[in-house]
């Protein structure tokens, strides 16, 4: 069963997928445990017909560098129930599509060691992935990311993506939605006073400022920021995805080597389907976890200045 259910004060969706309990689990109390070998892992090359059939496959089975398939643990489904009307609560069927991108066959490789070229080939397939699923009726929402890390929510060790269709507008999405007016965007204004200030600014190009956002919620939080205004991933052209690809294999190396096996998410944050947002790359460390007071307020306490972080990431220690 797929189910979003949304609450009456917040407006906040959330979701009901029972299936994704029985997804497997490679970690344990945050410590990297190898509980399967790669002889065992369904994403390595050769193991094809260990998962689901690919939707995309850029080589002969054993051949390929990325491959696409549907998440055989969905957080939304394609084939959702029909739910009854409900007369005090708002809640739909959680249909939609959520596919999983192995972006190395390679049981061991992480993003920060691609190549330039294997990372311009995921982001392409990933945008070829998103123009898909734009299409299909029922997606308002598509939201793409990927965890590192066992404390970023990885549950299988070996590197991929996940891009999911869904029936709603996140509330985030909602509310950074209200912040584009007739003929003005904030985020552009944004950018304009980080470019003036230049004080959180870590690197950019020709296309691409990247910053530590002035409210930064985690510590050493980075936002890949187009300075051209895209709508929409779909937007992105291939010369933008081509020097996107040249900041990223700058930038992940850097996060990395934060500490330790550091995990870290990185999320695509898009707006509605057809509508006018300012669409751009968040990378999150997980450096410290939530505690009762962020649950509490939806506040973050962050231990580490978004001017420090900046600092760090241009001297590149």
């Amino acid at each position: 069963m797929s189910e979003l259910r949304r609450n009456p004060f917040t407006g906040e969706w959330t979701h009901y997928a029972e299936n994704r309990k029985n997804r497997p689990y490679e970690f344990l109390h945050k410590i990297e445990v190898k509980l399967n070998g790669s002889e065992d892992c369904p994403f390595c090359g050769g193991h094809e017909d260990k998962t689901t059939c690919s939707l995309y496959q850029d080589g002969a089975n054993d051949c390929w560098k990325i491959r696409v398939l549907p998440n055989m643990f969905p957080t939304v489904s394609e084939e959702a129930e029909v739910l009854l009307e409900n007369a005090f609560y708002q809640h739909i069927s959680g249909r939609g599509f959520h596919e999983v991108l192995v972006d190395t066959p390679h049981h061991e490789e992480t993003i920060d060691q691609f190549s330039l070229e294997q990372l311009q080939r995921v982001l392409v397939v990933l945008q070829m992935r998103y123009c898909k699923m734009m299409k299909e009726e029922d997606v308002k929402y598509i939201q793409i990311f990927k965890n590192c890390g066992a404390s970023a929510g990885m549950s299988i060790r070996h590197s991929h993506w996940q891009i999911v269709g869904l029936p709603v507008l996140p509330q985030r999405e909602e509310l950074m939605r209200g912040h584009m007016q007739e003929g003005s965007c904030l985020f552009c204004k944004m950018l304009a006073y980080e470019k003036e200030q230049a004080v959180r600014i870590v690197e950019e190009n020709n296309d691409f400022l990247v910053i530590t956002p002035y409210a930064s919620r985690f510590p050493y939080e980075l936002w890949i920021c187009p300075k051209r205004h895209i709508a929409s991933f779909a937007n992105v052209t291939a010369g933008e995805l081509e020097s996107l690809s040249v900041l990223v294999k700058g930038i992940l190396p850097k996060v990395s080597s934060l500490r330790k096996d550091v995990g870290y998410n990185i999320c695509m944050i898009d707006g509605e389907i057809s509508g006018d947002f300012h669409w751009h790359i968040e990378i999150l460390p997980r450096i410290g976890g939530f505690a009762g007071f962020e649950y509490a307020t939806g506040s973050y306490i962050n231990s580490i200045l978004p001017e420090q972080a900046a600092e760090y990431y241009r001297k590149g220690e």
